[in-house]
């Protein structure tokens, strides 16, 4: 499998047969200079939850086409606003899209003060790489080698990344790339990596545009 990192938490996934998962493409992928046509024709699209930072509403329409979306309920009636037809997942549902093994697996948004947060819905692919979107907590019995992790939210952020590693060590991930360090939020990518790399973590940071093979 293939990991190719955007602005944010957006992620395009390749795998061995060569089909193409996106996951999460928010406002901030266009703002940083890329543009709609670079994301169209992906055989799946996955979105988390309804913030415009992991699903940019105004050019959603016109980047999944007629292509195959699955979301949570609440994104589900965000994207009906738009004409967009999306698939329901609940939570712990396994299904099979485009060759891709999925679980989608509910986990809360982390909390921000003074501020109701939507319905969060992480995804397990292939049973090897987990995306869990804005989850603030690990979700109870799940297990992933590899994990997108956020470095960055109100309560992760330079010199405070102890619950990100935590998150990482719950999943009993091996490998993490860091995410969500792309807009509003601080994080410094090489202070992450020297103190997970201390608790037992591989880290690899991509650039924008940088592609990782995870196993």
């Amino acid at each position: 499998m293939k990991v190719k990192k955007y602005p944010q938490s957006h992620l395009l996934i390749t795998n061995d047969s060569g089909k193409k998962l996106i996951i999460d493409p928010g406002y901030l992928t266009y703002e940083k200079g890329f543009k709609v046509s670079d994301f169209q024709g992906a055989d799946v699209y996955l979105i988390t939850h309804q913030h415009l930072d992991h699903l940019d509403i105004n050019t959603i329409k016109e980047i999944v086409g007629e292509n195959p979306v699955y979301c949570n309920a609440d994104v589900v009636s965000k994207l009906a606003e738009v004409g967009v037809k999306a698939n329901e997942v609940t939570n712990r549902q396994k299904f099979s899209v485009a060759g891709f093994e999925i679980v989608a697996v509910d986990i809360p948004h982390f909390e921000v003060p003074g501020k109701e947060v939507p319905q969060n819905t992480g995804y397990l692919i292939d049973g090897i790489f987990f995306h869990p979107g804005d989850g603030g907590e690990a979700p109870n019995h799940l297990h992933s080698d590899n994990l997108a992790l956020l470095i960055a939210n109100p309560w992760i952020s330079p010199g405070h990344y102890g619950k990100a590693i935590e998150f990482a060590k719950a999943l009993e991930a091996k490998l993490v790339i860091p995410i969500h360090y792309d807009s509003r939020y601080p994080a410094d990518t090489k202070e992450f990596k020297e103190k997970a790399s201390d608790a037992g973590l591989e880290v690899r940071v991509l650039g924008w545009g940088e592609e990782t093979t995870i196993h």
